[in-house]
């Protein structure tokens, strides 16, 4: 018996470094996994809840009826959500293994030879290099986007001179809703390299205006009028009547800018483009001759 103890003592100052380490990384995954799916899993819900709350005003204008454009914008972005943080969590656990049994295999390097351990660096180098780097850089990307939040589902954006709303973001890439509903894809990893401007992130009304040309004899009262009457619609806002002024008096045109505020950037894209449809019609009504920019045409001749 005397002679068990002390065989078993001693493995134990041979090897008991050894055991308690692969102890300590087993405990370390183990912890990794679940409070890395339980923060995953609390971000996922605060996503959702977001989603579910969110002003689905579109920065284009739908002939579908109002509840169903609702319905379907957050359907997509709760089906973007939660595909994203499922890619996530279908990552974090292969990789939190991946790192443990790299960890494991530490200690058990003296014993392999140096020429396997170079020959599966090699490998591993190549593989990772060529064919996994784009996809890890979205990846990554992906997942600051998730957590930063620079943009979210449903955000007006405009980026690379593309003015639409967020409608999609992947792990992978986003897709922005472009004004004539086409879809605008950029991969994640070029995304945070560019700069773009949320129009979304405000909290003031977003002011909208409208700048056009009338005949140099046309009566400036009712033109003032048609215009106030052109901005009012279901996008302005009520906090302030909309505004006219006349902004310069040249030789063949008056130049007119009339204005009002909606409550954000799509409302205030929309209500430009119902306005300068209403003052359209409005100022043909009336025989009053215009145009939206100065150019070549002379608004004294007659046509």
């Amino acid at each position: 018996m005397a002679q068990l103890f002390e065989n078993l003592s001693t493995f134990i100052k041979e090897n008991g470094w050894t055991y308690l380490y692969f102890i300590s990384i087993v405990t370390f995954t183990v912890f990794a996994l679940v409070r890395g799916l339980y923060k995953i899993k609390k971000a996922e819900k605060k996503r959702l809840l977001s989603a579910r709350n969110m002003d689905v005003t579109e920065a284009v204008e739908t002939e579908a009826p109002d509840e169903d454009a609702e319905n379907i914008t957050r359907r997509r972005a709760i089906t973007s959500i939660e595909a994203r943080f499922d890619f996530i969590r279908k990552s974090y656990v292969p990789f939190v293994l991946f790192v443990s049994l790299v960890l494991i295999a530490i200690p058990l390097l003296p014993e392999v030879s140096n020429t396997y351990i170079t020959l599966i660096a090699g490998i591993i180098t190549v593989l990772l290099g060529i064919a996994g780097r784009p996809v890890i850089e979205n990846a990554i990307s992906g997942i600051v986007i998730t957590m930063s939040q620079p943009i979210r589902i449903n955000d007006t954006v405009i980026i690379d001179g593309q003015y639409g709303t967020i409608e999609k973001i992947n792990l992978l890439y986003t897709v922005i809703k472009v004004w004539n509903w086409r879809r605008f894809v950029i991969p994640n990893h070029k995304l945070l390299q560019k700069e773009f401007e949320n129009l979304s992130q405000i909290e003031e009304n977003e002011w909208a205006y409208i700048e056009f040309y009338v005949s140099p004899d046309a009566d400036i009262e009712e033109v003032k009028k048609i215009a106030k009457k052109s901005m009012k619609c279901k996008f302005l806002d009520p906090v302030e009547p909309p505004s006219f002024w006349v902004m310069d008096l040249q030789k063949d045109a008056i130049k007119c800018w009339v204005a009002g505020w909606s409550t954000n950037p799509a409302e205030a894209w929309a209500l430009k483009s119902i306005a300068r449809r209403n003052l359209a019609r409005e100022l043909q009504q009336a025989g009053i001759k215009f145009q939206s920019i100065q150019n070549q045409v002379n608004l004294n001749k007659e046509t």
